[in-house]
């Protein structure tokens, strides 16, 4: 069955070119990509569960955003400690403290990588 209904659609350049090259590769025009993604998300997901999809993905890339600035903090903290050490000072909590933050950067990019996938 032909297509013949047109909707218009807005991209970044990142997500076009991030749109063409997957089109590329299913040897599909762009046009008929993004149609066969969109008709195939909307037969596996009920409305409600698409909806409630995006919106849960939405709020986990703002949360692993907000979690990268408090990184970011963390990291101006390590420079202040290093700052002590390297003149010769002594910061007690300096092994702890790199533990914690290793682990934290280590959680933040298996959920960085776990939503990439999806």
């Amino acid at each position: 069955m032909p297509r013949d209904q047109f909707r218009s659609l807005r991209l970044t350049r990142d997500e076009l070119a991030l749109v063409q090259q997957a089109a590329a590769a299913a040897g599909l025009k762009i046009s008929g990509f993004i149609a066969d993604a969109a008709v195939a998300v909307a037969r596996t997901q009920g409305q409600g569960t698409l909806r409630a999809g995006l919106l849960d993905q939405r709020g986990q890339v703002e949360e692993l955003m907000e979690a990268s600035a408090q990184l970011a903090r963390v990291g101006n903290n390590l420079n202040q400690i290093a700052r002590v050490l390297n003149s010769g000072g002594h910061v007690g909590y300096v092994e702890e403290a790199m533990a914690r933050v290793l682990r934290a950067v280590a959680r933040v990019e298996v959920a960085a990588t776990e939503l990439a996938k999806r």
